[in-house]
């Protein structure tokens, strides 16, 4: 499923099947950013592509 901009402060389990994280996209992203001592991105100026990517990286890293 394709993220947008419109879902960032969507409960992640209300959006994708069979989820079970009540966080919202940008809870999920920002204490992963937390987590792993990123950089916070503004994730209000990423494209969707960008977004999706992001997204991407940081459940990379939560399955290492």
């Amino acid at each position: 499923m394709r993220i947008t901009q419109e879902h960032l402060d969507l409960r992640i389990c209300d959006v994708e099947v069979n989820a079970t994280n009540t966080e919202t996209y940008r809870e999920f992203i920002q204490g992963s950013e937390e987590e792993f001592e990123l950089i916070p991105k503004n994730l209000d100026d990423m494209t969707e592509k960008q977004l999706n990517e992001y997204i991407g990286f940081l459940d990379y890293l939560w399955e290492k």
